[in-house]
């Protein structure tokens, strides 16, 4: 397993993403606006911040003894876990996992069940900004128009066994693209954050770390089951 299969996996999403896309003859506006606000974020500038902050947090919480990282405690990985993405400002916790069962290194998603600990105070550490979710607040259901939820239905007027006119049901996660465009998102931001831990690695930044042998940086959506390998460090 290589960090270039992981880039590769990563592209090769995002890519059939776009495709899927670009297949879309009339993609609605309002999922149109928030494609264009991804397009428009700057990942140059989210990249230099990324590489600040680990730096920041690699010297002040993953491996200070001060937090109360214990140096003896070897590491599989370091994940980083983030909640509710339709939102701005979403940030990803960082967890030190010191032991896992049937540990097995990764370049694509996978799911890495439940059989693993974390390290005795590197849990719910300081971990890495992601606003490149910014965009996706306006999915956020309160912050949707009203011709995408189905407030104008009067509930209390409907009569049992009388079909609903599906006409009038405007669920905006029917909408084609609407998924792409969420995936697309987590897609861009991945590679951006691998790129710049592909980039600290090289300079061997992380050496502080007390790493086995094919350790992972590791990011997942809390509860989802889908975890993403980032960077493969070998000894």
């Amino acid at each position: 397993m290589t960090n270039e299969l992981i880039r590769k996996n990563l592209t090769k999403r995002k890519e059939s993403c776009l495709s899927a896309l670009n297949s879309i003859s009339n993609l609605d506006s309002y999922l149109n606006d928030i494609l264009k606000n991804l397009n428009e974020f700057d990942f140059e500038i989210y990249k230099q911040d990324l590489k600040n902050e680990i730096l920041e947090n690699l010297k002040e919480w993953w491996t200070n003894p001060v937090k109360g990282i214990k140096k003896e405690e070897e590491l599989f990985a370091i994940l980083l876990e983030y909640d509710y993405f339709f939102q701005k400002n979403v940030e990803a916790t960082a967890y030190g996992i010191g032991e896992w069962k049937d540990y097995q290194v990764q370049s694509d998603k996978f799911n890495m069940g439940f059989d693993y600990d974390f390290t005795t105070e590197f849990y719910a550490c300081p971990g890495i900004k992601l606003n490149f979710f910014d965009s996706l607040e306006a999915l956020d259901h309160s912050n949707l128009p009203e011709k995408y939820t189905n407030n104008n239905l009067n509930f209390d007027d409907l009569k049992i066994g009388v079909p609903i006119d599906v006409d009038v049901l405007n669920d905006i996660e029917d909408l084609e693209g609407y998924q792409e465009i969420i995936e697309l998102h987590k897609c861009e931001g991945m590679l951006s954050i691998h790129d710049m831990f592909l980039e600290l690695d090289k300079r061997k930044v992380f050496e502080t770390i007390n790493y086995k042998n094919n350790f992972m940086f590791l990011i997942e959506e809390h509860d989802s089951g889908e975890v993403y390998p980032l960077l493969i460090k070998e000894k």
